[in-house]
C-alpha cells in the first residue's frame, strides 16, 4: 500500500484538479480525495485498532478503506449482500472498536461510535504511510459463518506489482466499478489500480445492481454514459451482455479495452460469444486466500478454456491434481486460525496446458452416483453455461433415485432441449437425466459473483419437478 499513497499524494500535488473518482452522488478530485481522506484519518485519531465499514460503495467507501489504511488500523468491510446474521457474526468476532458509516442508526445495538465518512476535509500534503494496516476479508455470502482473510501490505503490494503490467492501464483509462467495493478484487481493481494509474474510477450502484440479477440494461446504459475502457465482471453478468448485445443486433462499444472476468468458471464458447460482439474479456482466476488473483489471460495471449498464465512471482504447482499456489501473496492467515503454510492448498482441481492453467473444479464439489462415478459438477455445467441465456447452472444429485439433476438460471427463455443438445458429447455417466429451469433472480440461488449456492441448489433439486430428459440415469460399464 505504500505505492498507492506515494501515487494518490504526487497526483493530489501535480494533477489535483483532475477527476479521480464518481459516483451516483457526485465525483472528488485527487485533491480533494487526498483531503477528504486527511479529514477522515484525524477523525479516527484515538478510535480502536479495528474498524468496520458499513457502507455499500460509492466515495464514501474509498475514502473510508484509504483513510482507515492510512492510519494504521485493521479494517473490516461488511458487505452489504449479507445477511444481519452474517455481518453480526463478522461483528463479533473481529472485536470491531468503530463502524464507518453513514447511517448510525443501522448500528445502534452496537456499544460502539459511527464515525461519518464525511468529514471535514483537511487540505496539505498526504501524511506518508507508516505501514502496518491490514484488512480482513469475508469470503463466503451463503448461509454459516463465512471465514475472515487477513490480507495486509505484503500481499497487497505484489498483488499490484503483478496486476499493473497485466491490464497496463494509465492516465487515459477509465475503469467501471461493477463489483461490490467489499470484495477484495474489486478493492484492488476498483480503487488501488486506478490509483496507480491516475486513471479515474466510476461507481454506478444501478450497473452492480445487474450483478445481482436486476435489469441487464442498467449496465448497458451505464457503459454508454460512461464509455470506460476497463472493468470487472462475473461470468452470469457476461453471458447476459452477451445475450442483450446479440438480441439488439449490436456491438459492444469500441471503448473497452479490458474485461476481466472471474470468481466463477467462464466457457470457452461464452469467451468466443463475447469476443465475437466486440467484448475484449479475459478470464482469471484466485482467491481471496491469495489475494484475489492467481493467473490472468492478457491481451495478445488470450486463450479461452484457461484462465491464462500464472502472475509473476508466484508459484503454482499441481499437487495430486490440486491447485497450490506459493508466493507473496498468500494471505497472512484466517481471523483466529491457524498458521499458514508456505504453499497453500487452494480446495481447486486443476492443470496446465501449455504454459496455462485450467481450472477443473472444486474437490469437495465432487458429486458421486450410485455406480460410484466421479463426476466434477463444472465440467458438466460449462456446457450449458456457454449458452448466453444461462446466466449459471449446478449439477446434483437427486436423492430419490441418484440420478444428476441439472438446474439451469436463465436470463432469457431456453428450451431443455437445447441445454441437453449442448451436452451431447459427454459421456452418459455424467450426463444429466433431467433438467429444472429457473430465473437468474432465483432467491438464494446464486453468489454475487455469479456461481451457484450448492446448498440451496440441492434443496430444489430434491423439492421441485425436473424436466427429464431420459427415462434413468445410464451408467458406463
Amino acid at each position: 500500500m505504500y505505492l498507492v499513497f506515494e501515487k494518490l499524494a504526487e497526483l493530489a500535488a501535480q494533477r489535483g484538479g483532475d477527476l479521480a473518482f464518481s459516483d451516483d452522488a457526485g465525483s472528488v478530485t485527487w485533491a480533494e480525495l487526498a483531503a477528504r481522506v486527511t479529514g477522515l484519518v484525524r477523525a479516527l485519531d484515538g478510535a480502536a485498532p479495528t474498524v468496520a465499514i458499513g457502507l455499500a460503495g460509492g466515495i464514501d467507501y474509498v475514502v473510508a478503506d484509504l483513510a482507515i489504511t492510512l492510519s494504521g488500523r485493521r479494517q473490516v468491510p461488511l458487505p452489504f449482500f449479507f445477511s444481519n446474521e452474517q455481518n453480526a457474526h463478522i461483528l463479533m468476532e473481529t472485536g470491531v472498536g468503530a463502524v464507518v458509516a453513514n447511517d448510525p442508526s443501522l448500528f445502534a445495538a452496537l456499544p460502539v461510535p459511527v464515525i461519518s465518512p464525511r468529514q471535514a476535509p483537511v487540505d496539505g500534503p498526504l501524511a506518508a504511510y507508516q505501514g502496518g494496516a491490514d484488512r480482513v476479508i469475508y469470503t463466503s455470502g451463503s448461509s454459516g459463518k463465512p471465514k475472515g482473510v487477513i490480507i495486509g501490505d505484503r500481499q497487497l503490494t505484489a498483488s499490484l506489482k503483478a496486476l499493473s503490467p497485466v491490464i497496463a492501464a494509465d492516465q487515459r483509462d477509465r475503469h467501471l466499478s461493477v463489483l461490490p467495493l467489499a470484495q477484495l478484487l474489486e478493492q484492488i481493481c476498483g480503487i488501488f489500480l486506478p490509483i496507480l494509474a491516475g486513471a479515474p474510477s466510476y461507481m454506478r450502484f444501478e450497473a452492480t445492481k445487474s450483478l445481482f440479477g436486476a435489469p441487464i440494461e442498467a449496465l448497458l446504459n451505464v457503459v454508454q454514459e460512461i464509455q470506460p475502457t476497463t472493468s470487472v465482471i462475473a461470468p452470469g453478468l457476461l453471458g447476459r451482455w452477451v445475450a442483450a448485445l446479440n438480441a439488439a443486433g449490436q456491438s459492444a462499444p469500441a471503448c473497452l479495452r479490458f474485461v476481466a472476468v472471474g470468481g466463477a468458471p467462464s466457457s470457452a464458447a461464452l469467451i468466443h460469444a463475447a469476443e465475437a460482439v466486440g467484448l475484449p474479456v479475459y478470464e482469471g482466476y484466485g482467491l481471496s486466500e491469495c489475494c484475489a488473483v492467481v493467473a490472468m489471460n492478457r491481451p495478445g495471449q488470450n486463450a479461452p478454456g484457461t484462465v491464462g498464465s500464472v502472475l509473476d512471482g508466484l508459484d503454482v504447482q499441481i499437487i495430486d491434481g490440486e491447485i497450490t499456489v506459493a508466493g507473496p501473496t498468500v494471505m497472512g492467515g484466517y481471523l483466529r486460525g491457524d498458521a499458514v503454510p508456505d504453499r497453500w492448498h487452494t480446495g481447486d482441481v486443476g492443470h496446465f496446458n501449455d504454459g496455462n492453467l485450467v481450472v477443473d473444479g472444486r474437490k469437495d464439489n465432487l458429486l458421486v452416483t450410485p455406480a460410484g462415478r466421479n463426476v466434477s459438477p463444472e465440467w458438466v455445467e460449462a456446457r450449458v453455461n456457454a449458452d448466453p441465456r444461462v446466466v449459471a447452472s449446478a449439477l446434483g444429485v437427486r436423492d430419490t433415485d441418484g440420478a444428476l439433476v441439472l438446474i439451469a438460471a436463465l436470463a432469457a427463455p431456453v428450451e431443455a432441449a437445447d441445454l441437453a443438445a449442448l451436452m451431447a458429447d459427454l459421456p452418459d455417466y455424467a450426463h444429466p437425466a433431467a433438467i429444472i429451469l429457473t430465473r437468474a433472480d432465483e432467491p438464494g440461488l446464486l453468489f454475487p459473483a455469479g456461481t451457484p449456492n450448492r446448498a440451496v441448489a440441492a434443496q430444489i433439486i430434491q423439492s421441485r419437478a425436473a424436466i427429464e430428459l431420459r427415462a434413468t440415469q445410464v451408467e458406463e460399464a
